[in-house]
């Protein structure tokens, strides 16, 4: 972990080779394994280099209409804030849509563990957006700030990872607010279990289809992250871990 953190950019690095300034929005839900080490080992500096990285993205990676920017690039040395890349976004710009529910997620998961106000509203902006953004049936395009949708896929595994953090994230706001966010995630694990899960093929070896890895890979396939965060949002609603609402 020592290697892993960037001291003076107070982020965590993303990937290896030469990308040394480099973080993710993706790493928002990893985030989860640093302040779970604090709570087992009674050691505080997980949790502190999860706040630190917590606090990096939301200051650069969180547009203030709530979307999200994928790749960020900071100075190595000093720390300071270069540029955004598109990563497996459209664009540098655009909107990737996996990216903002490991956002919306990963933010509503650090207000968990910190109790601190500040995460909370940045998931909740997250999720505004991503809600007001969402196609008619509920499962967004890879992109929210795709030039056309013709032609364009979907990405289940956005809905489904969308889907488990609001429900997250309706377990952690007042009673009044509950509903406006499980609401949402039951719209999105509906058309999820409607439209894009395969019932009626036992040989095939995933549960949701239409997934897009990015704009030149991995394009209408299933994602494996899709159906992890589809059945853990089926078990929230179940009751498992704690009840929403």
């Amino acid at each position: 972990m020592q290697d892993a953190i960037i001291l003076q950019g107070k982020f965590i690095r993303a990937w290896n080779e030469d990308k040394y300034g480099w973080a993710i929005i993706d790493c928002m839900l990893n985030i989860s394994l640093l302040f779970w080490a604090s709570e087992v080992t009674g050691d505080p500096r997980y949790k502190h280099i999860a706040i630190s990285h917590a606090e990096t993205t939301m200051q650069y990676g969180v547009r203030e209409d709530g979307s999200t920017k994928h790749i960020l690039s900071f100075d190595p040395e000093d720390g300071h804030y270069i540029e955004c890349f598109g990563g497996q976004g459209y664009a540098p710009e655009s909107s990737w849509s996996r990216g903002t529910s490991w956002g919306l997620y990963g933010f509503a998961n650090t207000y968990r563990y910190t109790q601190d106000e500040r995460f909370l509203n940045t998931a909740k902006r997250i999720a505004h957006y991503f809600i007001a953004a969402l196609p008619e049936d509920h499962v967004p395009y890879w992109d929210f700030r795709l030039p056309t949708l013709d032609g364009q896929s979907r990405d289940s595994s956005a809905a489904a990872i969308a889907a488990s953090g609001l429900l997250e994230l309706a377990a952690a706001v007042p009673e009044g607010e509950k509903r406006l966010y499980a609401d949402a995630a039951e719209r999105i694990l509906r058309s999820l279990t409607e439209n894009y899960a395969v019932w009626d093929r036992p040989e095939h070896e995933s549960i949701l289809l239409h997934a897009t890895g990015s704009g030149n890979s991995f394009i209408d396939v299933s994602l494996i992250y899709g159906d992890y965060y589809y059945l853990e949002a089926i078990a929230k609603l179940n009751g498992w871990k704690h009840r929403v609402y």
